[in-house]
């Protein structure tokens, strides 16, 4: 499984295309080095103050959110628009697409949660074009995020995170951002190891019942 922001994948690159590949890594490294690493850890919170917030279409993001519920005792938030997506993926992910460029912001089906209860917010949503769906900046832009910890997960098909982790920073830049999870859409339905290691690695306590206590 995927835990960090930022993964690469392993080329294989003729000798003649070496130092242009040394020279694009070098590049790649300063512009990363701009930002702000994510946190390696979050403070221990009660269940009580944890929400796990997450927009899931087709079910795989749900599945995660309840196996993060499952291990923190957090509440759930289900994002919800009144946007129609069709059920083709290569149309759905074009409307998508022209929603994020648009900057559009859609109301949000259900009320929101009451947010001063909360410390840390788990926010999840697949990657559906390299950015999250639109009806997620909605969520992000109603919240007042000073002192509040946003732990970012997705759900994926090819692109991991894309630049959804530059677009959480933008939307909610008061926020304290942590250390996050990607997991293919073909393994959210057994993710359980996979979210217990990663909480294990941020210090979450896990919700009474569960793993860690």
């Amino acid at each position: 499984m995927i835990n960090r922001f930022i993964h690469c994948r392993r080329c294989v690159v003729k000798f003649g295309g070496i130092l242009i590949a040394a020279a694009l890594a070098v590049t790649i490294g300063w512009a990363f080095a701009s930002y702000p690493q994510p946190a390696e850890s979050v403070q221990a919170a009660a269940p009580e103050r944890i929400l796990i917030a997450y927009y899931s279409q087709s079910g795989h993001t749900e599945a995660v959110a309840k196996a993060i519920q499952q291990e923190t005792g957090g509440d759930l938030y289900r994002i919800r628009t009144n946007i129609a997506y069709p059920k083709n993926a290569p149309a759905m992910q074009s409307q998508a697409k022209a929603e994020y460029n648009e900057g559009l912001r859609p109301s949000l089906a259900e009320p929101m949660p009451n947010m001063s209860r909360y410390d840390v917010v788990f926010l999840g949503f697949p990657n559906w074009y390299n950015a999250p769906p639109a009806g997620v900046f909605t969520f992000l832009k109603q919240t007042d995020w000073k002192g509040k910890t946003i732990v970012p997960f997705v759900t994926y098909g090819l692109s991991g995170w894309g630049s959804s982790i530059d677009d959480i920073r933008a939307a909610a830049p008061d926020a304290i951002l942590a250390k996050g999870l990607a997991v293919h859409a073909s393994q959210a339905g057994n993710c359980k190891e996979a979210v217990v290691s990663w909480l294990d690695s941020l210090g979450i306590y896990a919700a009474e019942g569960g793993r860690n206590r």
